[in-house]
């Protein structure tokens, strides 16, 4: 990750490397994709892009708002991608 300037003088935080699900799609499970989300199952000890530590579930969210519900305590990391945000649950 690193920073960007924005045109007003403030910085952004940019993903080193897109995460394009396509390009992992061999390593991974789709459990389920109702149109607003897709949940993925890591089958290959992919690793998360935001801090590099294999994750066990993915959860791609394209609808402008979700609602997560609670989960089990277990630690998660989110990615701004193009079209989508990536939650990598651990």
């Amino acid at each position: 990750m690193y920073s960007s300037p924005k045109r007003d003088g403030s910085e952004r935080y940019v993903m080193a490397h897109e995460f394009d699900i396509h390009d992992h799609r061999h390593r991974v499970k789709q459990l389920r994709d109702d149109g607003d989300t897709a949940v993925f199952e890591n089958r290959d000890e992919l690793a998360c892009p935001a801090c590099s530590d294999p994750f066990e579930r993915l959860l791609l969210i394209r609808s402008e708002t979700i609602s997560v519900p609670e989960n089990s305590g277990e630690p998660f990391c989110l990615a701004r991608c193009t079209e989508t945000i990536a939650l990598f649950r651990h």
